[in-house]
Parts: C-alpha cells; sequence; structure tokens
C-alpha cells in the first residue's frame, strides 16, 4: 500500500494522498488528469517504482476512497429557474400573513416596473382591508423623524412603505425600525431628540409609544444591501427576474393588462421586445411593456425603431 495514492480535495485542490503514510504526491509522481479520473470513476492510483501510474477501482484495491463532494445548487441558480408566477403566488402569501397579523413585517425587492405594488394591494383589498382605513399607502423619501410619526399616526393600520429607500440609509431610521419589527406583540419605539415633533394637524408626538402596526417595504434595492436586523426581523421576498422570466410574466398578465389595446398589437409588442431584446439592452419589464403595446395599437408602419426609442437603455 506504500504506493496507492487516493484523490482527495484540500480546500478545494484536488491531490493525491497515500494511504498509508497520508503523504501527498507531487505533480512530477501523479498528473492533474490522472487525478481527476480517478476522482471521477472512485479509484485509486498504483505508482510503481519506475513511476508507472495505474487506475484501479477502489473496491478492488480494498481501500475505502473518499466520496467526491456534493455540490449543492446555488438559490439564484433555483431562483432563476423558477416560474414568475410562483414568485408572484408567494409574494401573495407572505402579504396574506402580514394581512392577518401572523407576521409583524415583510421586505419585497426587485427591479422597477415588475408589479410589486399592484400585487401588494390588491391582496389586501382582496382580504376586504380598505386603503387609508385599514392599511396606507406612502410612496417616496422618508426622514427618521418623517418614519417616527407615520408610525405614530398609524400605529393600528398596516403601513406600505414603497420606494423609501432612503430609511435603509439613515441610521435613526433604521434603529427605529428594529424597534418596530420586533417579534413582540406591542414594541416600544422611542425618538430623543431636542425638537419636539408634530403630527399633521400639529399636536406634539410622543417621545415614545408602543408600536402594535404592522410594515410591508416595497423597494428596488439589492437584498445584500438591507440592513441584516431588518432583513432578520422580516419575511423576505425578491423578485429580480431574469429576462426570460419577465418575457414570461408579461405573458402571463397580458391578457389583463391594456385592456383598451387589442389583442394583436399586444402581440405584436411582445415579439418586438423580443427582437430588440436581442440586439439590444432594453428595458424589460411591465411598464415597458405597457409602451411598447400601445405604439403598437396605433397601427404605425414600421414601429420597431419608436419602441426602441421608449425601452432601449442609452
Amino acid at each position: 500500500m506504500k504506493n496507492v495514492f487516493e484523490p482527495v480535495r484540500v480546500k478545494g485542490k484536488l491531490m493525491g494522498k497515500n494511504v498509508a503514510t497520508g503523504q501527498f504526491a507531487t505533480k512530477d509522481q501523479i498528473r492533474h488528469i490522472q487525478l481527476l479520473n480517478a476522482e471521477k470513476n472512485r479509484e485509486v492510483l498504483f505508482v510503481s517504482a519506475t513511476g508507472r501510474v495505474t487506475r484501479v477501482p477502489a473496491a478492488e484495491a480494498g481501500v475505502a476512497t473518499t466520496p467526491p463532494p456534493v455540490m449543492k445548487m446555488s438559490f439564484l441558480q433555483a431562483k432563476e429557474a423558477q416560474c414568475p408566477d410562483e414568485m408572484f403566488k408567494n409574494i401573495e402569501r407572505l402579504t396574506k400573513m402580514v394581512g392577518r397579523g401572523l407576521q409583524p413585517s415583510l421586505v419585497i425587492t426587485g427591479g422597477a416596473g415588475m408589479g410589486k405594488t399592484h400585487i401588494v394591494k390588491s391582496t389586501l383589498e382582496g382580504m376586504g382591508l380598505q386603503e387609508s382605513y385599514d392599511f396606507v399607502h406612502f410612496k417616496g423619501r422618508a426622514t427618521a423623524a418623517g418614519l417616527f410619526v407615520t408610525l405614530y399616526e398609524n400605529n393600528d393600520k398596516i403601513i406600505v412603505l414603497d420606494d423609501c429607500d432612503s430609511v435603509f440609509r439613515d441610521d435613526d431610521a433604521v434603529n427605529i425600525l428594529k424597534g418596530a419589527l420586533d417579534s413582540y406583540d406591542t414594541r416600544k419605539i422611542s425618538y430623543i431628540s431636542t425638537k419636539s415633533l408634530k403630527d399633521e394637524y400639529g399636536a406634539e408626538v410622543p417621545r415614545h409609544f408602543e408600536f402594535s402596526g404592522r410594515i410591508i417595504f416595497i423597494s428596488n434595492i439589492s437584498q445584500s444591501k438591507l440592513d441584516e436586523a431588518i432583513r432578520s426581523r422580516s419575511f423576505v421576498a425578491d423578485v429580480d427576474l431574469t429576462n426570460d422570466q419577465m418575457f414570461e410574466r408579461i405573458e402571463q398578465l397580458m391578457p389583463q393588462m391594456e385592456s383598451r389595446v387589442p389583442a394583436a398589437a399586444k402581440e405584436q409588442a411582445l415579439q418586438l421586445m423580443k427582437e430588440l431584446d436581442a440586439e439590444f439592452e432594453i428595458e424589460i419589464n411591465l411598464r415597458s411593456f405597457i409602451k411598447a403595446a400601445r405604439i403598437c395599437a396605433m397601427g404605425f408602419e414600421n414601429p420597431k425603431m419608436l419602441v426602441a426609442e421608449q425601452i432601449c437603455k442609452l
């Protein structure tokens, strides 16, 4: 057994290990291709006195070889293979859990024009919840002070923060959210300042209060850039679709979109987008499809360049 080597991986590097001594073979003794073949076929390698290398099945040699490492699929690969309809159904399910009070918060990320806001609002409304009464929708920039007042004024509601990405870059706002998103039934949050805060009617807002509402974030930023404390306290869903997934999503929604546009014009718009995608870098989302469909509905001769001007990246 002194000259029998088994293929093993050390920190990802494939090497030949002497089964008797534990020493590793040099590059001159065993070539890399021989190690690769031996690993693939569950073999060991005999090195003769003259340096000749022979591969033999490990079972025949009575050597228990180390099985090759199992290569796991990355989650990103799994996401890229996922049906977009399933992605949005999962967002609907998570939104319902927030709507029913089973989870205090949800963070939905993904590119613009994917339909994130629509799926959230339609799901809440489908549960019988009314905007302004059961849930509120805020869009745009928010400061830490503004966030605190918003949470106070809507303490008993579901708060949908749409494109309020500035809160994730503000340490004070993030700290307020940490308190608001804790897993307790009621969560105490504070804002300590030399200047008192006032609500929309001019009444002074207390420096701390118990928050019992729920929050749904809708953002275009990457989940990797989210504060880990917020991620850990929230359900998360990402709808950053590949081009193929986005085209599939458009085809799924096409019958319900732009009811005034004929089906033939929608089909033409989708085909033009696919042709342009093969030639240029383009914006592929529901908004760009709506632009293309409206142009095609006009019946212009050769509308391709007109569509391209609207959806191609410069």
